[in-house]
C-alpha cells in the first residue's frame, strides 16, 4: 500500500468516522450522500470537528475503485492550512466554462466538478481529482487559459 497525503473532512457516516475530499470548500456541507470516494478512519485517529478541514496520511488500496473506501486514515497531521486567497481572473463566460469542463477526462478519476457563480468575479469552476495531474497535462487537456476557466485539486498526494 502507498501512503498519501489528503486534506479531507472527517465526517460521521452510519456511526463510523470517514475522510471525505474536500471539494474545493473550506467548511463542510452537510449532505446525505458521502464523495464518490473516502477513506476509512483508523479508530486511534482521534475524529474531530467535521466542519474544519484535516491534513491527514491515507494509505491507499492498490487499485481503486469506481466508487468506494480508497484506503484508511492511519495519522492526523492537525487542522489543513486555510486555501490560499486566488487572485486568479475568472471566466465569465458560460460556454467557455462548459466546453472546459467537458474536456475532463474520465482518465483524472474526478470525484467532483462543480460551477458557481461568485459575485462579482464571474465564475467559479471546479475540478476534484483523486490523484494529482500535471500542469503539463491539463494544458494539453483543458488549453492555455485553464488556469482562467477552472480550478482543478487532487485529493490525494504522494507523501
Amino acid at each position: 500500500m502507498a501512503l498519501m497525503r489528503a486534506d479531507v473532512f472527517l465526517v460521521r457516516r452510519a456511526g463510523i468516522v470517514v475522510a471525505e475530499p474536500t471539494g474545493g470548500a473550506d467548511r463542510y456541507l452537510l449532505s446525505p450522500d458521502p464523495q464518490r470516494w473516502w477513506a476509512d478512519v483508523d479508530p486511534q485517529v482521534t475524529a474531530v470537528a467535521a466542519d474544519d478541514r484535516h491534513t491527514v496520511e491515507v494509505e491507499v488500496v492498490e487499485a481503486f475503485p469506481e466508487h468506494g473506501r480508497i484506503g484508511r486514515v492511519v495519522r492526523s497531521l492537525g487542522r489543513a492550512a486555510p486555501p490560499a486567497a486566488s487572485e486568479r481572473i475568472r471566466s465569465f463566460d458560460i460556454d467557455e466554462v462548459f466546453d472546459c469542463l467537458d474536456r475532463v477526462p474520465d482518465a483524472w478519476l474526478p470525484y467532483e466538478v462543480r460551477v458557481a457563480e461568485v459575485p462579482g468575479a464571474g465564475l467559479d469552476a471546479f475540478v476534484g481529482t483523486l490523484l494529482p495531474v500535471s500542469t503539463h497535462e491539463i494544458r494539453e487537456v483543458l488549453g492555455t487559459r485553464w488556469r482562467d476557466v477552472v480550478r482543478v485539486e487532487p485529493w490525494l498526494m504522494p507523501s
